[in-house]
């Protein structure tokens, strides 16, 4: 049955793509007049404004990749059992604009483990320990294995292989082990889970973008486009 899903899977997008082909071959007025309402859409983004405290406690004790100076941030929150997070961590989308902007933009993930995905706050707890013990460097590699080790409805990464993982990055077992049943380290899950609430967000993957000397931030709370980021880190800019 999973062999067969696939296959009309496929079959699915290959027949969306013929439908879109002819459609814009066929009807490019209509085609033009959906692009600009996503431009309009863009244009009117709600912009928000953060106090200093509450920029400065998002960021604390918070792994920042590439340059920490930098004018713009990036913060992700995310759930490492989410269909929706796994789909859009596996799209490389903010990796990639990290990767054209690194001057201007630096990348925090954060722990946003919703109750429904049963060992979702399981698995951030041995992010977090990664992140602990390894000083970061570890962090982000720990994560992108359990997401690319991560199939959409079909297959979850296995809580078994949490502890194999770390070890495989170098973290000692013992140590690993004591942190990951540490209180401390359930603290540090529901701080970052709190920190979002606090914000009036409930989803994931939701993914904030900061202006470091405004203040001005965007939330997005969806799996988004490429070319929408690249138009907002713009407008941010």
């Amino acid at each position: 049955w999973k062999e067969n899903y696939l296959i009309l899977q496929e079959l699915q997008k290959r027949e969306i793509m013929w439908y879109l082909d002819n459609i814009k071959k066929e009807q490019p007025e209509l085609i033009e007049e959906i692009l600009k309402k996503q431009n309009s859409d863009i244009k009117e983004l709600d912009y928000k404004v953060l106090s200093e405290n509450i920029i400065n406690d998002l960021k604390q004790n918070s792994f920042v990749l590439w340059n920490s100076w930098a004018l713009l941030s990036i913060i992700e929150f995310s759930d490492l059992e989410c269909p929706y997070c796994i789909e859009s961590h596996k799209s490389w989308i903010l990796k990639k604009a990290l990767k054209e902007n690194k001057e201007n933009l630096n990348y925090i993930f954060k722990n946003f483990p919703l109750p429904s995905h049963k060992n979702a706050g399981i698995e951030a707890k041995a992010a977090k320990c990664v992140e602990q013990i390894a000083w970061w460097i570890k962090y982000l590699e720990y994560i992108d294995n359990i997401f690319n080790s991560s199939e959409w409805w079909w297959e979850w990464f296995k809580i078994n292989s949490l502890t194999p993982l770390a070890i495989k990055l170098w973290i000692e077992k013992e140590q690993f082990e004591t942190c990951f049943n540490s209180t401390e380290t359930v603290w540090k899950v529901e701080k970052e889970f709190k920190q979002w609430v606090m914000l009036g967000v409930n989803s994931v993957p939701t993914t904030l973008i900061i202006n470091n000397e405004t203040w001005k931030y965007i939330t997005i709370s969806e799996v988004i486009e490429y070319e929408k980021l690249k138009t907002i880190i713009n407008q941010l800019d």
